[in-house]
């Protein structure tokens, strides 16, 4: 055995690769205080959205945000019940709560690691199937 380490995630090499291109971006970034907006998100958002043959593309400042503006843009509304797993980073209950909603636990499939829509409380299922619209899968 080599007494050679593999490192854990070795950042430098990627941006090393990549370093005149990051580079050129920042120096626009900078000489236009581009930072939030402007040209070089504009160009940015076109490109992404060329990139996933969709007509629009709007960038965020966070994936939280993302999160956030999708369940408003699916109609989930203050009080609402947001189903989610309890296994994923804070940013999705958090997303939830900022839209006015509740997350709502379920268990998890242990072969495909996706949701069990059967772990519903039935009370709670019901309700769902009342009100479509109001529940985001």
């Amino acid at each position: 055995m080599s007494g050679d380490r593999i490192p854990f995630l070795d950042l430098v090499t990627v941006h090393r690769e990549l370093e005149g291109e990051l580079l050129s971006v920042f120096k626009t970034a900078l000489d236009t205080a581009g930072f939030i907006g402007g040209p070089t998100v504009q160009e940015f958002e076109l490109d992404f959205a060329e990139f996933c043959e969709s007509r629009f593309c709007v960038g965020m400042a966070s994936g939280t945000d993302a999160l956030r503006l999708a369940l408003i843009a699916a109609g989930v509304r203050p009080g609402d019940t947001v189903v989610t797993v309890p296994l994923t980073f804070i940013a999705t209950t958090e997303a939830i709560s900022q839209a006015g909603a509740r997350p709502d636990f379920v268990d998890i499939d242990e072969r495909t690691y996706t949701m069990i829509r059967r772990s519903c409380a039935p009370t709670w299922r019901a309700n769902a199937y009342a009100r479509p619209r109001r529940t985001a899968w």
